[in-house]
């Protein structure tokens, strides 16, 4: 990382900025604290693990040079992950959040500042974890020290596993051993200087090092009920989604079913009531958002919720990519998570041959009537077809605050099902494991018979039914090493090209992008400020980039 000074802000934040030059290298301002001071006994470094819960849902509090960046953590870090990706798609440019994100001019511009913030606050949260980690050496560990040195480890190996994802070649089809990752940062005492890129592998090695003293101090841990904090059941649910990028299918097998153990699949109604708060039956891990903690114009519920009283949201309704909504099955629940008849007041018709296709007719505003008074909206919304209606504000129409999942059950069943059907020999398992999950979600579906290949892509499609908007979909695509095709590929029943609904124009270079493997603009350019500043950077060490 470029130099850097760790910071603790007492009763708030850690304020670590792992990864910044020269020019912010700083005296201890007068309402700061060094960690050496302050991380003295179990209950300021609690202080400070609370901070790290915080930075995950809360705006940004970093500054990189003259730039205070104000993005909030995961909510802003989610969308980020769906967006440029193939299944949550955009009907117009709204108010021009993310539109840069859609035409893929972001993430493969090293000056961009989405890319230097999503860089630096995972530094943060490093240094933050690093000082905890560090500064517990001489404290005896009980029950809260235990859950406390837990928890910073599971959020060191968290950070570095975004980090390398995002960063780096896969682990999936690249090579690990010789693959440039990121810097791995681990110490906390001067020299305060920068480090160079560490190969994907020895990134992992951190990553599983972590994780595997993070479970060991869970064994003794004190409980901690709120689920905006680790337990074992969320690290062993990071361990399993590490051990399946890994291709690890036994671990990844393993560590999935020990995760979900205790939580119980939502039902129908709740299924429905709009994935926004933290105490929902199979929510694993989220951010606990209370009323004077509000994100406002940045929560993840203005980027991709429905009826957030926002502009993002009232101009620029979200839909589901329309060739993966053809295949959810019409006895699925889920499926009603999307309104393909919905009226398209954006454009003025109607995608429902019934009625006149022109904002003219009767029926066509009966229906707008329809779904704005179902979900609590107001005449200032825009309605599309295929919109979503997965994320719903507790209070409709407003902009109070809701919860961000970052975890549920339901991805530990599909990691538990595919890490089966890959490994070999499994896929008894997997199919039974797949149905205990879809089965939930739709009566009608029967064990499946599929084997191999056949059932890898069904546990995909249920894959990406069930976590769509969850920030799982670019990082899934980087995995599998799937192309984007906007245009669509799937045909109905006479041979016509369903299509996705996504607009050409609008995405730009985003409509088609060929796969990971063969194509290096899906890999983030690492920051041009880091390159820069640090001393064991140079330009050799930028990720390679083509035209768009």
């Amino acid at each position: 990382m470029m130099k850097y000074i760790n910071k603790l802000i007492l009763g708030l934040l850690v304020v670590a900025s792992v990864g910044c030059s020269d020019d912010f290298l700083e005296t201890k301002p007068t309402n700061a604290v060094s960690p050496g001071d302050a991380l003295t006994s179990p209950t300021s470094l609690l202080a400070s693990l609370n901070g790290m819960h915080r930075t995950m849902y809360s705006q940004s509090p970093l500054e990189v040079g003259s730039t205070n960046y104000t993005y909030a953590g995961e909510g802003f870090i989610i969308p980020m992950l769906e967006f440029p990706a193939s299944d949550a798609l955009h009907t117009t440019s709204g108010n021009g959040w993310f539109r840069s994100q859609l035409k893929w001019i972001v993430h493969t511009n090293p000056n961009r500042g989405e890319v230097e913030w999503v860089w630096h606050h995972y530094y943060h949260m490093i240094g933050s974890a690093n000082n905890i980690i560090n500064a517990s050496e001489d404290i005896f560990e009980d029950e809260l020290m235990s859950s406390i040195l837990g928890q910073a480890k599971a959020y060191r190996a968290y950070s570095y596993f975004r980090l390398v994802q995002l960063f780096a070649n896969s682990y999936a089809w690249g090579n690990p051993s010789t693959d440039p990752g990121v810097p791995v940062m681990l110490e906390t005492a001067l020299p305060y200087e920068g480090k160079p890129r560490e190969t994907v592998a020895k990134v992992y090695e951190q990553i599983e090092k972590d994780l595997t003293e993070a479970i060991a101090h869970m064994e003794n841990a004190q409980n901690m009920p709120n689920k905006s904090h680790l337990n074992m059941n969320t690290v062993k649910g990071i361990a399993a989604r590490v051990a399946l990028v890994k291709g690890e299918w036994s671990k990844a097998a393993s560590f999935a079913n020990e995760a979900r153990a205790g939580y119980e699949l939502m039902g129908e109604a709740e299924y429905k009531s709009g994935f926004n708060v933290i105490t929902g039956t199979e929510v694993m891990w989220a951010g606990d958002i209370i009323s004077d903690q509000t994100t406002y114009y940045r929560a993840w519920f203005y980027f991709i919720g429905t009826n957030f009283n926002g502009t993002q949201n009232r101009t620029n309704p979200k839909i589901i990519n329309t060739e993966l909504f053809s295949q959810i099955a019409d006895t699925d629940y889920r499926k009603d998570l999307w309104l393909p008849l919905a009226p398209n007041t954006v454009d003025g018709w109607s995608n429902d041959p019934n009625y006149n296709e022109d904002e003219n007719s009767d029926r066509f505003w009966a229906e707008y009537d329809k779904v704005i008074e179902t979900y609590g909206m107001t005449s200032r919304f825009e309605t599309y077809p295929h919109m979503s209606v997965k994320f719903l504000n507790a209070n409709p129409g407003t902009i109070d605050p809701d919860d961000v999942l970052y975890m549920r059950a339901s991805e530990m069943y599909l990691i538990e099902a595919e890490a089966l059907a890959r490994s070999g020999g499994s896929d008894a398992e997997a199919a039974k494991v797949l149905f205990d999950l879809v089965s939930a979600r739709d009566e009608a579906y029967v064990l499946s018979t599929n084997t191999g290949d056949a059932l890898i892509e069904e546990i995909k499609l249920h894959r990406r039914i069930e976590l769509w908007g969850e920030g799982r979909r670019w990082l899934d695509m980087l995995r599998y090493d799937e192309e984007l095709n906007r245009e669509g590929t799937i045909k109905d029943e006479d041979g016509n090209l369903i299509g996705t609904g996504a607009d050409s124009g609008l995405y730009a270079d985003g409509y088609k992008q060929d796969k990971p493997s063969v194509n290096v603009n899906w890999i983030y350019q690492i920051p041009q400020g880091e390159i820069n500043a640090n001393i064991n950077m140079t330009e050799d060490d930028q990720n390679p980039s083509a035209p768009l």
